[in-house]
């Protein structure tokens, strides 16, 4: 299986519906600082990325299948 891809604001994991067996992109993105850690930057500019991708519909931007959130992290489930 292909590895994980890090970015600015989190890691984006290939996932797959077991219902359907469609695979997904998940992006994991920290909402809450961890002690010791640096996560937590990306909480803001995540939200901002799924207000904009709920009303956006373009052939050339992925769109946003699923969202799951904690108080820790938030999970985007988008197209792969």
């Amino acid at each position: 299986p292909p590895s994980p891809r890090s970015g600015h604001f989190g890691v984006v994991k290939r996932c797959r519906e077991r219902s359907s067996g469609v695979f997904y992109a998940a992006k994991l993105v920290k909402t809450r600082r961890c002690r010791g850690g640096r996560g937590g930057a990306g909480g803001a500019q995540a939200e901002r990325e799924v207000r904009i991708l709920r009303d956006l519909r373009h052939p050339h931007i992925m769109r946003l299948h699923d969202l799951f959130c904690s108080r820790a992290e938030m999970v985007l489930v988008l197209e792969l």
